[in-house]
C-alpha cells in the first residue's frame, strides 16, 4: 500500500507558531474539563493525499519545547512502551514528556482549580492515524475492507 496516495487529516506543522501543536487531536472542554480527543471527522475540511513517506514521516505534533513527533514515532512509542508487540521498561525521554509529563502544556482552570487536560495526546493521535488509514483503505483499496 506504501504506493498508494494517504489520507492526511493533519497537514504541515506552522514552523512560526510558537505554541504546542497537534494536528491530529483536539481540545474537548465542558465545565468540568477539558480533555484530548481525535479529530476524526469534527474538524473543519483540511484534508489531503499524500505520499506514504510523507505521511508517516511528517511531524504533526510539536511540545511546548518545539519538539516534534511524526506519524512513526508516536505509533512505535505507543506500541513498543505502552503495549502491543512487547512493552519496554524505559521509555524514550521525548515521549515520556508527552506521554507522562504534559510537554504540550495546555491546563485547564475553573474555580481555582488548574489542571493538566484529562486523556493521553498521543492515544488520542493513534486513533486519529488510525482514522486516516481507514479513510485511505476505503479511497484506494476498499477491497482490504470486504
Amino acid at each position: 500500500m506504501r504506493s498508494i496516495p494517504f489520507y492526511d487529516s493533519a497537514g504541515p506543522l506552522n514552523p512560526r507558531n510558537v505554541l504546542a501543536e497537534h494536528k491530529l487531536v483536539l481540545i474537548r472542554m465542558t465545565n468540568a474539563g477539558a480533555r484530548y480527543i481525535p479529530v476524526l471527522n469534527d474538524a473543519p475540511l483540511r484534508a489531503r493525499q499524500v505520499r506514504f513517506l510523507d505521511w508517516w514521516n511528517n511531524p504533526v505534533l510539536k511540545d511546548q519545547a518545539g519538539i516534534t513527533f511524526c506519524r512513526r514515532e508516536l505509533i512505535l512509542n505507543v506500541a513498543d512502551t505502552d503495549g502491543g508487540a512487547h512493552v519496554d521498561s524505559e521509555l524514550d525521554a521525548k515521549y515520556m514528556a508527552l506521554s507522562r509529563a504534559n510537554s504540550l502544556g495546555w491546563q485547564f482552570s475553573a474555580d481555582n482549580i488548574v489542571k493538566a487536560l484529562e486523556g493521553r495526546p498521543e492515544l488520542a493521535c493513534v486513533r486519529q492515524i488510525a482514522h486516516e488509514l481507514l479513510g485511505t483503505i476505503r479511497l484506494s483499496a476498499p477491497q482490504f475492507l470486504a
